[in-house]
Order: structure tokens, then sequence, then C-alpha cells
């Protein structure tokens, strides 16, 4: 996981901009899901644009994405939390590819038309939520309509996922520029024109290292680093967390939990299987909350 990691800039000409390289991260959910290629592309994306969602400059801050669509991926996840670590899920992790050319996926048709929910935790006020229109199920176009439209920040965001023929992932990442309130239109221009030359994220992750990336994306502006964050794949279940929604459950659920022998539950983020007993459970309900 060395190679994922998230780097934050600060551009003198009124933009702040990160760049995240989530190759590894994106391949670890792929095999962990057993994810087809259209599912790996649309939850790779997601995730990069989590964690990039999820930078503040000031404050401690995770966000949690769901792309709500009527495709047949149904809905995608994506929760960034801690700065660096991340995880995610697909409803229908096997769905088969949808084209929209030749040899080119259509993550848009993939995920379909609905709602983006986009849920913002930080230590200094109470989480809250956001619903908006998707535009396109792209990933990387909802997420800039978002901000744009939602947040009032002018922004872009372009996101990747490239795989190899036999399914691992070769290159997946994003990039996230915002514009400052004092910024420089020239600087939007040019930051746009860098962008275009740059072209698409896992291509550059391909073709180039990270300084010639940043040296395409910063030509004729000045940058300066502010953090360089490892960013890992991790999940935050527990067998306490499922232990606390057991209690919270109505008594009549929780009487017909006690009919069987145990009781199962799986986490949809990693899949791992938490085995209650008939008398551990009983244990677990008359625990008091918290």
């Amino acid at each position: 996981m060395a190679n994922d990691r998230l780097t934050r800039y600060l551009i003198a000409e009124g933009l702040k901009m990160s760049i995240a390289y989530t190759t590894d991260l994106t391949e670890e959910a792929r095999a962990l899901h057993d994810l087809s290629p259209v599912a790996t592309a649309a939850l790779g994306r997601a995730m990069a644009g989590a964690l990039l969602l999820a930078t503040d400059f000031k404050n401690k801050e995770g966000v949690s994405l769901c792309f709500d669509g009527n495709g047949p991926l149904g809905r995608v996840y994506a929760d960034a939390y801690d700065t660096n670590k991340v995880r995610g899920y697909v409803q229908h992790p096997q769905t088969e590819l949808v084209y929209k050319g030749p040899r080119k996926m259509d993550v848009g048709a993939a995920v379909g038309e609905g709602m983006l929910h986009v849920t913002r935790y930080s230590l200094l006020r109470q989480p809250y939520q956001t619903a908006i229109e998707l535009v396109s199920g792209e990933i990387a176009e909802d997420l800039t309509y978002f901000l744009t439209k939602s947040e009032q920040i002018p922004s872009a965001v372009s996101l990747g996922v490239l795989a190899q023929r036999d399914g691992h992932v070769k290159a997946a990442g994003g990039i996230l520029v915002q514009a400052l309130p004092d910024v420089d239109s020239a600087a939007l221009d040019r930051i746009e024109e860098n962008l275009r030359k740059l072209g698409p994220m896992t291509r550059a992750m391909t073709d180039q290292d990270p300084e010639q990336i940043l040296a395409t994306l910063t030509k004729d502006l000045h940058a300066e680093l502010l953090t360089e964050t490892p960013v890992v794949w991790e999940c935050t279940c527990s067998r306490e967390k499922f232990s606390e929604s057991l209690r919270s459950l109505p008594e009549k659920e929780k009487e017909a939990l006690l009919a069987d022998e145990q009781v199962e539950m799986v986490c949809h983020y990693c899949e791992k299987r938490y085995v209650l007993t008939r008398a551990e459970l009983r244990e677990v309900l008359a625990a008091k909350e918290g």
C-alpha cells in the first residue's frame, strides 16, 4: 500500500489542489468483492472521490458518498474518514460490462439516473447530508456538479480506473481542484488548460511519474506542497458496533432472532462475518447501550 497517497497543494494564484493515487486500495476492493470491470471502475472512482472530498485544510473531516442510481450496479457506496482511510462497496458487484463504444465502458449507464447523497462529518459540527440529482452517473461529473451547485465552490474533478486484461487494476486515482475566494481568473484558465493537457488521470499515471504529473498540472502556476499522506483501505466495522445495532432493534425483531440457534451478520464493506450463538445474543441484548 506504500504507493497509495493523497497530496495536497496550495496554489498561490488562488487555488487548492489534491491528487489521490489509489491503485493498490482499488485492487484490494476489486479482489475483496470480486468486482466486475464496470463495478471496479465505478467503485474505484467513488473511493478516490470520497478521499478527495474529505480533504480539509483545517479540520479532520470524513465523507460518505452514495450514488443511488437506477442502473444495473444499484447503489455505489464510498466512505473516507480520518483523512486517509477509505472503504466502499457496490450493491451488484458482478454487473456485466456496459459499453458506449468500442472497448469503452459506460459507467454512467451502469450507475444510471437517480440521486447522489453526500454526508460530511467533522469534529467541529454535527454531520450533515446533502442530496442532489445525478447528472451523468460518471462519478467525476456528478461530484463536480455537487461541489459547484450544492456547495457553491467552483471545482474540477478528474477520476479514473484502468484495468489490465485479467481484470486487475493497473492504475487508479483522481484530482480535485477548487477555487479560493481570491482566485485569479487567469489561473482558472491556466488550470483548465493544464488539466486538458494532462488528459485522463489513469493514462497520466501509466505514462508519467508523480513529479511529471504535478509539473503538467502546475505549469505557469506556483504550487506549495502542504501534506502528503498514505491512504489505505480499511473498514470500521466491529463486533461492538454490530452489537449496538442489535440492541436498537424493535422488541419483536429481537424475539425473532432469539428463536434461532445463532445469528450471523456480514459487513457489506469488508465481507467480515460475525456469528453470535443464542446465549451470546442474549448477553448482547441484555447489556446496556454504550
